[in-house]
C-alpha cells in the first residue's frame, strides 16, 4: 500500500517560467503535501528519471506525477512520453501533457502515446491549476492510494535507448 504520510512527488517539465510559476502557485495553494521539481527540458527529464547525466550516481527518480510540456526546444514531449511508455521501469508513471496545441489530431496523438490526461494551456492552464487545488488531495490520498506503489525489485535497469 502507498504510504500516506509521505509527500507526493511531482515533476514539471517545461521551459516556460510563467507556466511553471502558475503551477507552482496552484500547488502551493492546494492542500496537497508535495514536492515539486521543475525541469526545463525533455532531455533533462529523461536523465533525471534514469539517473544519468548530472543525475549520475543518484538513484533513478520515480515521481508520482509528471506534468509534461508538449513543445520544447530540445527533446519534445512526444519523445519523452514515448521513452517513458517504452521503458518498463517508467511506464507506470502518470504523465499529464500540457500544450498550447489546439489541433485535435495532435491532442489525440498524446493519448495514443499513453498520456494520462492532456490539457490545453491557453484555455485550460488556470482550470488545471484549479483542479490541482481542489482534486489533487483527493486523487493522491484516495485514488492512487488503492493502487499502491510499483515494486522495483532490482536496481538493474533494462537496456533502453537513451536520448
Amino acid at each position: 500500500m502507498r504510504q500516506t504520510d509521505r509527500k507526493i512527488s511531482i515533476v514539471m517539465v517545461d521551459h516556460d517560467e510563467d507556466d511553471s510559476f502558475i503551477i507552482r502557485e496552484a500547488l502551493g495553494e492546494s492542500e496537497l503535501d508535495h514536492t515539486l521539481r521543475i525541469i526545463g527540458s525533455g532531455r533533462e527529464c529523461i536523465e533525471y528519471l534514469r539517473g544519468r547525466g548530472k543525475y549520475e550516481g543518484l538513484d533513478p527518480q520515480y515521481p508520482d506525477l509528471i506534468l509534461l510540456e508538449l513543445h520544447m526546444p530540445d527533446v519534445d514531449g512526444r519523445e519523452v512520453l514515448r521513452e517513458i511508455r517504452n521503458d518498463q521501469e517508467l511506464s507506470h508513471l502518470d504523465v499529464v501533457v500540457l500544450t498550447d496545441a489546439t489541433d485535435r489530431s495532435e491532442l489525440l496523438e498524446c493519448y495514443k502515446l499513453g498520456a494520462t490526461a492532456v490539457f490545453m494551456k491557453g484555455q485550460w492552464l488556470d482550470t488545471f491549476a484549479e483542479i490541482i487545488r481542489t482534486s489533487g488531495p483527493y486523487w493522491f490520498k484516495f485514488v492512487t492510494f488503492q493502487l499502491g506503489p510499483v515494486s522495483h525489485e532490482s536496481n538493474s535497469r533494462p537496456n533502453v535507448r537513451g536520448l
